[in-house]
């Protein structure tokens, strides 16, 4: 399964607005949204990322390292997650959304996502 593949089926699965991987720049990599979605996956994933940075940067305070950022907005749940150095997970759903769900789907994709990113960055 590729990448795109997975993030899809994760789109797909868990009834996101969207499903993002980006680089710890701020690009993104790969992306899916449900059909009708207006969102801007490129900012998001831009936005995201600089949110994530300062996570790590309050993380090394506490001398520890984030595993998960959960932002919850009016209309939209927002969880961020670390694959690697390189890369993070972004899933943006609906402010009515089970969030236990989107973490355990965090917890299932999660080492499937680390090996794509490892092998497809070789």
């Amino acid at each position: 399964m590729t990448m795109s593949e997975l993030v899809q089926r994760l789109q797909k699965d868990y009834g996101l607005e969207a499903a993002l991987v980006v680089t710890t720049d701020g690009l993104l990599v790969e992306a899916a949204s449900a059909p009708g979605t207006e969102l801007d996956s490129e900012a998001i994933a831009a936005h995201a990322v600089s949110g994530l940075l300062m996570l790590e940067t309050l993380g090394q305070e506490l001398g520890s390292s984030p595993r998960q950022a959960i932002v919850e907005f009016d209309r939209h749940l927002l969880l961020i997650a670390p694959v690697d150095q390189d890369t993070a997970l972004v899933l943006v759903a609906r402010g009515s959304a089970n969030l236990g769900r989107l973490r355990l789907a965090l917890r299932r994709i999660g080492p499937q996502l680390e090996q794509l990113a490892r092998s497809e960055a070789l």
